[in-house]
């Protein structure tokens, strides 16, 4: 089981509150749709462990999660908002940085990044800087970032949005085409039944 959740509930304030009765997966791609501000970003963050909740039961590939854990899990699940953020570097330097971080060999890392360059057609990026990249590129260098490492679980908010349809199929085939666990939020239900094995709803932050 990937996640194994029970009775999660987040707040920001007493205006908004986020609660996840039950959340199981051991599917490799989930789904998780919804109207705008209904909870789908909040509910990805909590699931990153970038926002800790409260919860009944909060288990991770079997594994009761606490606080001291938390540190680690933020290395092994990666997630990628709908807007991109880069750093003010080279394309390269932007995907290699997990790597960097991770401490792998020079060599590891320059075949990885090419690697997932070529998968997701910005090979030809690399050497440009983050900020003279179209929306769309940076979407994919985004993209490239959150899967280089391999990380355990990719969670994915509006990976597609405001993109052609000829990059939303390769962002498609890519995510159909990875090792790592994967949960996308999208408002786009055809594409959700396209990738998943299994779909939440999220209305009013409650999911079902």
């Amino acid at each position: 089981m990937v996640y194994e959740i029970e009775e999660l509930s987040f707040s920001y304030d007493s205006k908004f509150t986020l609660f996840v009765e039950e959340f199981k997966i051991d599917q490799k791609i989930v789904g998780v749709t919804g109207s705008s501000g209904a909870g789908k970003s909040t509910f990805l963050l909590n699931l990153a462990f970038l926002y800790t909740g409260k919860w009944r039961l909060f288990k991770f590939k079997g594994k009761n999660v606490t606080e001291k854990d938390l540190a680690h899990l933020r290395r092994v699940v990666t997630y990628v908002p709908q807007h991109p953020v880069l750093f003010r570097k080279t394309v390269f330097e932007n995907i290699a940085y997990p790597l960097k971080i991770r401490k792998y060999a020079k060599r590891e890392i320059q075949k990885k990044v090419q690697a997932i360059a070529q998968r997701l057609r910005i090979e030809d990026l690399l050497d440009k800087k983050s900020w003279q990249l179209s929306g769309g590129q940076a979407k994919r260098v985004c993209l490239a970032r959150g899967f280089v490492f391999d990380p355990e679980v990719v969670l994915l908010d509006e990976p597609t949005s405001d993109l052609d349809e000829d990059s939303k199929r390769l962002i498609e085939e890519f995510i159909l085409q990875n090792k790592s666990n994967v949960v996308v939020v999208s408002h786009d239900k055809e594409q959700l039944s396209k990738l998943c094995e299994k779909i939440f709803f999220i209305d009013n932050g409650k999911l079902c």
